[in-house]
């Protein structure tokens, strides 16, 4: 296999191959030149996410809700991505969740307490995050019912999440 990932956004695809570089086409094309050591990508609706091996992420693309220049400074040890539409994710290696971007929908409240987080989603204009626990939290958005975890779902293992589901 020649390449480790692939993610698709609103009008572009990405591709991570095995070497650690980034490959993109359609909308926002122009990958960073300093970009390198890549071990994870993200597509967002017009912007564009990497997660470098040693836990720093790069944003590029539409900027039109701060995804690129609102990146937390104190944004570090980061072990997974995810874009939504036009806001950003990061998990730390100490299982807690940060959100950027845009949140005209609650998509950046971050629940209270959440935490011992092992994987994180992002949809349209939701968040989602999956406890060590097998718990799922999902906020922001319900125009579709995307936050109504069905009642008695536990031992969740693996989370995704669509523009509206």
């Amino acid at each position: 296999v020649l390449f480790r990932s692939i993610a698709a956004g609103a009008y572009h695809s990405m591709v991570l191959t095995n070497n650690g570089t980034v490959s993109v086409w359609g909308s926002d094309y122009n990958v960073p030149d300093y970009l390198n050591n890549v071990v994870a990508i993200a597509a967002g609706g017009y912007h564009s996410m990497a997660l470098q091996n040693d836990g720093t992420v790069v944003v590029w693309g539409d900027n039109n809700a701060g995804q690129r220049d609102d990146i937390p400074d104190d944004l570090n040890n980061v072990v997974s991505i995810a874009a939504g539409l036009g806001h950003c994710m990061a998990l730390q290696n100490d299982g807690t969740v940060r959100v950027w971007g845009w949140g005209g929908h609650g998509q950046l409240n971050v629940p209270d307490g959440l935490n011992n987080v092992v994987s994180i989603a992002a949809g349209g204009s939701h968040s989602m995050a999956l406890q060590k626990d097998g718990t799922v939290h999902v906020w922001g958005d319900n125009n579709e019912g995307q936050l109504n975890v069905p009642d008695g779902l536990n031992n969740v293992v693996s989370i995704a999440a669509g523009d509206s589901h």
